[in-house]
């Protein structure tokens, strides 16, 4: 193990987490181990989710990393290992990632421990395996850093979707069936609910408040953004085909959203006739 992956002390991770928007309530399994930060903390923190992913992930942290040069930020690759089997968790770090670890599987638990590891002032989110071209980097920080945006969401839909990138089931039917469903309870104009590649500054980050384990954590972005007034854009960005076994389970993926997204507005609903006089 790399000198990357040490146990941070107490001290460094209370410091780190300070400002964090769960901070007084973030479970024990959000609290990442991670090297104590150098003494500048970067302006741009890009999180991946890795399982076994050793085919893919240093070329993702290594075109992340041109990225940020491209976009002109000073920048850090946080990585979370949720339990990889294979070489990952070394050949990420050797590509010059932090890498954090979450023993609890989950695309929205590796999630919610990398951006409470993560200390940038706009938060990136991208997948480890190649679908996600970090090249377009500087488009999706582009709102963020023109102050007109807080929340930045890359669409495959609007850009590009590459041969092999995406079955057409999903293509055809469930992300579109999907997004449709999600903006028609929420009164939004998305093209691309599920995109796996976003930004957003982190005091958006911290009025979002996200805290979905799973995969429904993509619909639950999308839903608190738009609860939480925040200024929203999007981005066209290119979808590539990934490397390796995908993860998905897309009957039971879908099932998660669908769930999240009626109690969700079920919620709110409530929420509604209770405050009325």
């Amino acid at each position: 193990m790399t000198e990357q992956t040490r146990t941070a002390s107490a001290a460094g991770r209370r410091a780190r987490l300070a400002g964090h928007p769960r901070r007084a309530g973030l479970a024990p399994r959000h609290r990442p181990s991670r090297p104590a930060p150098p003494p500048a903390w970067p302006a741009v923190s890009v999180v991946m989710p890795c399982l076994s992913e050793q085919d893919s992930v240093a070329e993702c942290v290594r075109r992340a990393r041109d990225g940020l040069a491209a976009a002109g930020l000073t920048g850090e690759v946080v990585v979370v290992d949720n339990g990889s089997t294979d070489d990952s968790p070394r050949r990420a770090a050797e590509a010059g990632a932090w890498v954090v670890r979450e023993p609890r599987r989950g695309y929205g638990n590796a999630y919610l421990s990398g951006f409470a590891a993560a200390r940038g002032h706009y938060l990136v989110m991208g997948d480890a395996d190649g679908s996600y071209d970090f090249g377009e980097l500087p488009r999706l920080l582009g709102p963020l850093r023109s102050g007109s945006a807080d929340y930045v969401l890359g669409s495959r839909f609007a850009g590009r979707i590459l041969p092999g990138a995406m079955p057409w089931t999903h293509r055809v039917i469930g992300n579109p069936v999907l997004t449709r469903l999600l903006n028609e309870l929420f009164g939004l104009r998305t093209s691309d609910a599920h995109s796996g590649m976003r930004a957003f500054t982190r005091a958006a980050y911290q009025r979002m408040a996200p805290r979905q384990g799973g995969m429904e954590l993509a619909s639950e972005l999308v839903v608190a953004a738009a609860a939480s007034r925040l200024r929203m854009a999007e981005v066209p960005i290119t979808y590539h085909p990934r490397a390796g076994q995908s993860k998905l389970h897309a009957m039971r993926d879908a099932g998660r959203h669908v769930r999240f997204m009626l109690g969700y507005a079920w919620e709110m609903r409530r929420k509604r006739r209770h405050s009325q006089p």
